[in-house]
């Protein structure tokens, strides 16, 4: 933590991912998979990262089906109840940002959604899809990327990585931590501050 506000205290900076982390997509892209290519999977199925391979469809149809899930964004659920409550929770706790790899393309129906669902950052930041955030000038990241999250961890950052069935084999070390939800998130940042 090196950045301070008018005061000379510190202020964290925390970086929180979107799909996986907030936004819940699979319904709608589990049904444009069957309805495409009559690829039926159910979302705790969902054992990799890279789920294209398994399926055998090539990362651009995978990737058009997960962009144009997004055009039913009125239908994207939330990770989890009370979510906005959640983020603010989080954001009295330092500068909490949006750090996203969406598509660019889809960024209207993010903010639509962000918007009806009353989620508020303090900045929304796009990354390239094959950009490792870990480069990024964040103290914490919450991330659903088995790729991004050790990356991350790796730079050393606190990495809290948001449980999904395509990340239950990342292990766990000191900076490395894996949470279920948003409550414990505030523990663990908490914490964090404490021992700074």
């Amino acid at each position: 933590m090196d950045k301070k506000n008018t005061f000379g205290e510190e202020i964290l900076r925390i970086a929180i991912d979107l799909d996986g982390v907030l936004a819940d997509a699979s319904k709608i892209w589990i049904r444009l998979l069957k309805q495409r290519f009559e690829i039926t999977i159910k979302k705790e199925d969902v054992n990799e990262w890279d789920l294209y391979r398994k399926l055998g469809i090539s990362r651009k149809e995978f990737e058009d089906v997960f962009n144009d899930a997004w055009k039913e964004w009125e239908l994207v659920e939330e990770t989890e109840e009370n979510l906005f409550q959640k983020i603010n929770l989080i954001k009295n706790l330092g500068k909490t940002d949006l750090v996203t790899a969406r598509n660019q393309k889809t960024m209207n129906d993010v903010m639509k959604w962000l918007e009806e669902k009353k989620i508020k950052f303090d900045n929304i930041i796009v990354v390239g899809e094959f950009e490792s955030k870990a480069k990024l000038d964040y103290d914490i990241f919450i991330d659903d990327s088995p790729i991004q999250i050790t990356e991350m961890a790796n730079s050393g950052k606190l990495s809290l990585l948001y449980m999904q069935p395509w990340n239950d084999d990342i292990k766990e070390r000191n900076n490395l931590i894996k949470i279920k939800n948003f409550e414990e998130v505030e523990k663990v940042i908490k914490n964090y501050t404490r021992n700074e």
